[in-house]
């Protein structure tokens, strides 16, 4: 897992059409190049890659606040409680077969959370439709208003989805006291095969 390079960002839009496709294929439509955002300061495109040929296993984007507001923001005003918090978003979640079970996607998960630490963010925020939204509560995010209130996403097409947030900080200490079963994949194991050191540094 690492940062997408320019190079690798035609294979991620591709992937991103093939699983949009199956569930929103207005969106899926317009997926089928790089988006600005790829290109945006402030702005991460995460990648995993097969060990075993190199080719594209998953993809995701963060966003975060120090230059622009979120994307989920132009949708729903959040409590005051995010306010002068530095956020990030995660967006475009893909990932090859099913995304609800997969080492890829944990992998991913471990790397933005990693990401967010070092880059001092507050809050992990993310707009989950269902039944993706199940995902994010299986990693202990938690609504930013009342639980289980579906917002509809510009950014998304127009399609409802929750708005979900997680401390990264407080992660671990959650995640260990709710017994996770990937706590020890995700706090106690080094892997050398994640590297984000390619991403921008927002602590200017």
């Amino acid at each position: 897992v690492d940062i997408a390079s320019r190079q690798h960002l035609q294979e991620v839009a591709h992937l991103r059409v093939a699983t949009y496709g199956k569930h929103l294929p207005a969106l899926a439509a317009s997926l089928s190049q790089p988006e600005p955002a790829d290109f945006a300061r402030g702005c991460e495109v995460f990648v995993a890659k097969s060990k075993f040929d190199g080719s594209l296993l998953g993809t995701l984007r963060t966003h975060s606040n120090v230059y622009n507001p979120l994307p989920l923001q132009a949708s729903l005003e959040l409590p005051e409680r995010f306010s002068g918090t530095r956020m990030v978003e995660t967006t475009r979640l893909c990932v090859k077969g099913s995304p609800g079970a997969s080492t890829v996607r944990s992998a991913l998960f471990k790397a933005m959370h990693l990401y967010c630490l070092e880059q001092k963010v507050d809050w992990m925020l993310a707009a989950a439709r269902h039944p993706v939204d199940r995902i994010h509560d299986s990693l202990l995010f938690a609504d930013v208003n009342e639980h289980g209130v579906y917002y509809p996403m510009a950014h998304a097409g127009g399609v409802p989805h929750r708005v979900l947030c997680l401390s990264p900080r407080d992660a671990q200490r959650q995640w260990g006291i709710n017994q996770h079963p990937l706590y020890r994949f995700a706090f106690e194991t080094h892997h050398r095969d994640i590297d984000i050191s390619m991403a921008q540094d927002l602590n200017f």
